[in-house]
């Protein structure tokens, strides 16, 4: 089965690691409203389920709500410029172009298949 897991905000920005395509997970997610997120914080009085798979899939879901297909989502360490080793750039999976990342915000979609 697959699942979609949303990914991203202040959380990943604060403490998250490198998200790759064929890396295998394993997520503690909120739910919310039928939603499934990664979450580190606050686990107390919301609904948790736990995501174990393999990462099928990753889209960056830029202002206007247009998804595109990315290889990998940097750490947060990365993404904030404090990462001497990875440039925290976020490049479309097929064209190598940079995603237009400069809004901190941005959510990511990450599909995960849990039979792997």
């Amino acid at each position: 089965m697959r699942v979609e897991v949303e990914v991203g905000d202040w959380e990943h920005e604060c403490c998250g690691d490198e998200i790759e395509r064929y890396r295998r997970v394993r997520w503690t997610c909120g739910t919310h409203e039928g939603r499934l997120f990664e979450t580190h914080h606050d686990l107390e009085g919301i609904s948790v389920e736990e995501v174990v798979g393999t990462v099928v899939h990753i889209e960056a879901v830029l202002q206007d709500g247009t998804r595109v297909a990315i290889d990998r989502i940097p750490s947060g360490d990365a993404m904030r410029g404090c990462d001497p080793h990875d440039d925290g750039l976020i490049l479309e999976q097929y064209t190598g172009e940079p995603v237009d990342a400069a809004s901190h915000d941005l959510i990511f979609i990450v599909t995960v298949d849990t039979r792997r």
